[in-house]
């Protein structure tokens, strides 16, 4: 009588916790969505992206900015006004003048070089946000895809408790099995229901980690992601480096920055040299009627200690940003390294598992079952069986999706796709 008791009692809670999760299904799901229909997406629609771009596009309308002296100077004079008489009609004398003051000429054409390097740098900069943003999407993509397939795991392995349990009982009234066998498989049963609760939770959240990143509210529906591709064949650590070394947006900016602050320390000894004033007046004076005027104007770098000074600043950031250019080699170096063996390994376990591991589990459990309806093996000899499959299934995933993280930061490293 307990038995039957707690039997009923543990269908009620099946059947309660069946139609939350077809709800919790249905509410993400859309269709299937792959993983290029995703990164196609984000790429257009992501915010973080989208500011990296408008920042670029910022930096590139300084460059005609930075070539293009001050705005030039307007001067009217009117001169020996009689008292009472009007300024504007009656001065003796009137003049209309136009002052321009312009940099010496190497100055402008270094500054434009200056923020030339400064765009080029901010393109950079949004081609590295680009594969950063792309990275977390492939990794947000490959949580979603484990945890629904895991959730898809613990309900098939659900069923088969389920028939565990029915083989149980049925030994137990015949008389050649005992309670505890039955008991067993009811409280094996609850623990994947709470485990299918927990990935539940982590199918909820990953899904809307990839909403934001897709700029879309988090309550609306989404696809359910594609079966992955298998791993691709290993590729040398040689290649990929070298790739690195080429490609990632972070070095080239680096580097950029090393001539973007070599044409700042030119401009800063630029200052040493002086700069030009040219201005035309023309006057109407009643004595010697209209005449004109040209003034050639020269400023004097008296003060030299500032250019000295800014001089020495510049060629300080310039080795500073040497430096970090050395720095981010060495850091891509390291990296690089560590994604791209994370990645074969990930790769090599997947194969194992899906080759030799998974196989011989399936074999395992059909030979506890049928040891069991035999009386061949104990009911705990079943269960082992039913759970190193449920847990090798599950890391089989695992690895599938640690493969896709690894692959998604080593092409953030490297700065493409591979």
């Amino acid at each position: 009588m307990p038995f039957k008791m707690s039997c009923s009692l543990f269908a009620a809670v099946l059947l309660a916790w069946a139609p939350v999760s077809a709800a919790a299904i249905e509410s993400v799901s859309s269709g299937t969505i792959t993983l290029n229909q995703v990164l196609e997406l984000v790429e257009r629609d992501n915010p973080e992206i989208l500011a990296a771009r408008k920042r670029w596009a910022a930096f590139q309308k300084r460059v005609p900015q930075a070539a293009t002296p001050d705005k030039p100077r307007l001067d009217i004079e009117r001169m020996y006004v009689p008292s009472g008489s009007s300024v504007l009609t009656q001065a003796d004398e009137k003049s209309l003048a136009i002052t321009q003051e312009i940099p010496f000429p190497t100055t402008l054409y270094l500054r434009r070089g200056a923020a030339a390097k400064e765009a080029a740098m901010a393109e950079q900069s949004y081609r590295a946000k680009v594969r950063d943003v792309l990275a977390r999407t492939r990794s947000a993509y490959a949580m979603l895809y484990l945890a629904r397939r895991s959730f898809d795991i613990i309900n098939e392995n659900i069923e088969l408790m389920r028939r565990f349990a029915r083989v149980a009982e049925s030994k137990y009234t015949a008389g050649h099995a005992s309670q505890s066998d039955a008991l067993k498989a009811q409280v094996e049963l609850t623990k994947m229901l709470n485990m299918g609760v927990m990935l539940e939770q982590d199918r909820e959240t990953a899904a809307a980690m990839l909403s934001a990143l897709l700029n879309r509210d988090a309550r609306e529906p989404l696809g359910l992601p594609a079966e992955p591709a298998l791993p691709k064949p290993e590729q040398s650590l040689e290649s990929v480096s070298a790739l690195a070394m080429a490609e990632r947006p972070e070095l080239k900016e680096a580097l950029l920055n090393v001539e973007r602050a070599g044409k700042s320390l030119a401009i800063a000894r630029s200052e040493y040299l002086p700069d030009l004033m040219l201005q035309y007046r023309q006057r109407n004076d009643p004595m010697r009627g209209r005449t004109r005027d040209a003034v050639l104007g020269l400023s004097i770098p008296l003060w030299f200690w500032k250019p000295a000074a800014m001089a020495a600043e510049a060629k300080a950031e310039r080795e500073m940003a040497e430096a970090e250019l050395a720095g981010m080699k060495a850091m891509t170096s390291a990296e690089v390294k560590t994604a791209w063996v994370r990645a074969q390994t990930a790769r090599r376990l997947a194969d194992i598992y899906r080759t030799s591991v998974l196989p011989q589990a399936d074999q395992a459990i059909r030979v506890a079952e049928a040891g069991y309806q035999a009386n061949k093996t104990s009911f705990l000899d079943l269960l082992d069986a039913q759970r190193s499959l449920l847990s090798f299934r599950v890391e089989y995933y695992q690895f599938l999706a640690d493969y896709e993280q690894r692959m998604a930061e080593l092409e953030r490293v490297v700065g493409r796709g591979l």
